[in-house]
């Protein structure tokens, strides 16, 4: 039996090539991105990799390449600080070596005792060892759903607030000069937030992102959603994936929420609703006149390190390798 050995990915250009690959074989790109765009989206553009080194773990046998397990450098906010993250993805196994996947998990355990590390497109297999090594899941949300353009007169149309008239609305992260703090709340996990990220997520290969803001006279964002397509029944929805403020109520997020419902024709092809969807911690569209609210499952699951494991945290849809 070949002898099966595991190292660190090493970001080489023949590394990458030896991967890009090895992916390509084993999981041929059906649309969008090939895998070299990808990995340089990743790693090469993405402003949380710079003092990142870890890109993943690869194993050999008699020198051929059989697994890999990727990681993409992130971010989150504890205590006003930012804390290195990795979102796990692309978990590629040649059928013939089956061991060399508990290997590659295995790692994970030694990785997360200095990273939180996200998963949020596990196999039902990797969420059961998940589970298994203590992982934090985020399992249900709450999804709302509010008619869109003409449709939104039939529910609430005039509830939303108005834009604050002292701020202009963007839609191109590229207008955000700074932010007015990288993250909402100081006691608990959330994601770190700075206008160079922004910038990196909206201009993902996989799936388009929108990005709507509001920023001063200086350019200064207080608030934001970041939104994508999805169909809802066949019915085009845009789907709020994070809403970020700075705020010390949701005024300015209500107000944006409004603006796209009113006009879905903000982003190309328009929509006819508009879906957030809410971890249990969060209540921002509790108030608002949504025509349904749904419980629906989804996989957020987090290693976490030991001085991490008690700490409260904020869950977004936008986490993970999703849409990236």
């Amino acid at each position: 039996m070949l002898k099966l050995d595991i190292s660190p990915y090493p970001d080489t250009p023949t590394a990458r090539a030896e991967l890009a690959e090895f992916l390509r074989r084993h999981i041929p790109p059906q649309k969008g991105p090939g895998w070299e765009q990808r990995l340089r989206f990743w790693w090469d553009e993405n402003p949380a990799a710079a003092d990142n080194e870890e890109r993943g773990r690869w194993v050999h046998a008699d020198g051929r390449l059989v697994a890999y397990g990727g990681s993409i450098p992130a971010l989150y906010a504890w205590q006003e600080q930012p804390f290195q993250a990795l979102y796990s993805t692309t978990f590629c196994v040649d059928k013939q070596f089956p061991k060399a996947a508990a290997l590659v998990f295995l790692q994970q355990r030694e990785v997360a005792s200095h990273r939180i590390i996200t998963h949020t497109t596990p196999s039902p297999r990797v969420q059961t060892a998940l589970l298994k090594l203590g992982a934090r899941a985020e399992q249900t949300v709450t999804r709302h759903y509010f008619p869109a353009g003409p449709a939104s007169h039939l529910r609430g149309h005039s509830w939303w607030p108005s834009l604050p008239t002292h701020k202009r609305v963007v839609t191109d992260p590229a207008e955000v000069t700074a932010i007015s703090r990288p993250y909402q709340r100081s006691d608990r996990i959330e994601k770190w937030i700075t206008p160079d990220y922004l910038r990196w997520f909206c201009r993902s290969p996989v799936r388009p992102h929108h990005f709507l803001g509001l920023v001063d006279a200086s350019g200064t964002l207080s608030s934001y959603l970041l939104v994508t397509h999805r169909l809802v029944r066949g019915l085009r929805s845009w789907d709020v994936l994070e809403s970020f403020t700075t705020q010390e109520d949701r005024t300015e997020l209500h107000a944006l929420t409004g603006l796209l419902v009113k006009e879905p024709g903000l982003f190309p092809g328009g929509a006819s609703l508009i879906t957030t969807a809410t971890f249990p911690d969060d209540s921002s569209w509790s108030p608002t006149p949504a025509l349904l609210r749904r419980t629906q499952h989804v996989c957020h699951l987090f290693l976490l390190p030991e001085s991490l494991r008690q700490a409260s945290k904020h869950t977004v849809m936008a986490e993970g390798d999703l849409g990236l």
